[in-house]
């Protein structure tokens, strides 16, 4: 089909693919009608190692990877999907073609982490039949729990995609722990982190301020006007004290109240959170040993002082403050290279005629 038919305005993505993911599971329940018993030697789209990757699972990969493939097609070429979408070749790359292979590599990495869980004896059975089988014994057992008036975590029922999650998150947790028991110490921890400070742990910044408030609101917790134009006048004689070489921490102990915390720390990374603060704001401004002016939040008035400052990207974050995620971040590095050391080793075929005849949305 002639390209230049496809180039039409581009439509809300989003909306698009809410559609998509509808149609996708009509079509391949459709699919799933026709090829008749999931239990065909023939039901499957490839094999890992002689290890069949079932035609559901490779659906699930389907829709995972849809909405995507399809954002891709409408951000570079500034297309929708039409009935001849998912056939027409735009440049060279064919929908169908992508989505396919997108969907047959996350199939074939998420069977092969299936098979290196069963490998460490944390599953026995990696089929999908099997999956099926756990999941209406977990759904029974949450109904039997919430009849007997017993706690139950997470939903009532899992659905499908939820419990898949559920079960390839803590499997995966497992065959971390086993795997890594005997390879992490603290000298590897200590190397990890000297290997990879550099793009990692280096820090967002900080600063840290002292700080002289005083509140102006009522017992309604409502602005007094009286008390605010009194804290500002007491504050500018604070200012004016200060510049004649006043303590900061004299004045702070002078004028703040016991219960009032007279340091603060902003982490100079946290932008969202940071934007609703005056205080950070005007914080991230100074210089060490600069005093701010006059600052309104949360129904006081503040003059703060910077008294320690590291500006982002000047430092590293201490091993010591992070040895825990250091080492997480060891153990997941060293998973997923074993998982991609595997995939070169693996033999994988390919179920030619399902893998073909499978139905892209029309």
């Amino acid at each position: 089909m002639d390209q230049a038919h496809q180039l039409i305005r581009k439509p809300r993505w989003v909306v698009a693919g809410v559609f998509l993911l509808v149609l996708t599971i009509f079509t391949s329940a459709a699919w799933a009608k026709e090829k008749g018993d999931a239990k065909d030697e023939d039901d499957y789209i490839a094999k890992i190692n002689d290890v069949p990757i079932s035609l559901s699972e490779f659906e699930r990969a389907v829709r995972r990877n849809k909405s995507s493939v399809l954002h891709y097609f409408q951000e570079k070429y500034n297309v929708e999907q039409t009935p001849e979408f998912w056939t027409t070749s735009f440049q060279g790359e064919i929908p169908a073609a992508m989505l396919k292979k997108q969907a047959l590599d996350d199939s074939v990495r998420i069977k092969l982490r299936q098979l290196i869980a069963k490998e460490q004896n944390v599953v026995q059975d990696i089929s999908y039949e099997g999956f099926l089988q756990q999941l209406q014994q977990e759904n029974e057992r949450r109904k039997q729990a919430i009849q007997n008036h017993e706690v139950v975590y997470g939903p009532a029922q899992y659905q499908e995609e939820a419990y898949f999650e559920y079960r390839m998150t803590n499997e995966t947790i497992t065959v971390k722990q086993k795997m890594s028991a005997s390879k992490v110490n603290e000298d590897s921890v200590k190397q990890f982190y000297d290997l990879h400070k550099d793009e990692r742990y280096v820090t967002s910044g900080y600063v840290k301020v002292q700080r002289i408030s005083i509140p102006f609101l009522d017992a309604k917790q409502h602005v007094d006007t009286f008390k605010k134009e009194q804290a500002q006048i007491e504050l500018e004689k604070v200012r004016q004290d200060l510049a004649a070489g006043a303590s900061f921490a004299d004045l702070a102990q002078a004028y703040m109240t016991t219960d009032q915390e007279m340091e603060l720390t902003y982490h100079l990374g946290n932008d969202r959170q940071n934007a609703r603060s005056p205080l950070a704001q005007a914080a991230a401004k100074l210089s060490i040993n600069g005093i701010s002016g006059m600052i309104e939040e949360h129904g006081s008035l503040h003059v703060i002082k910077c008294i320690e400052k590291i500006d982002p990207g000047s430092a590293y974050i201490p091993l010591e403050e992070i040895r825990e995620q250091v080492r997480q971040d060891m153990i997941d590095d060293q998973y997923e290279s074993y998982v991609s050391k595997r995939l070169l080793e693996v033999t994988i075929v390919r179920n030619e005629s399902q893998y073909q005849s499978y139905p892209m949305p029309r």
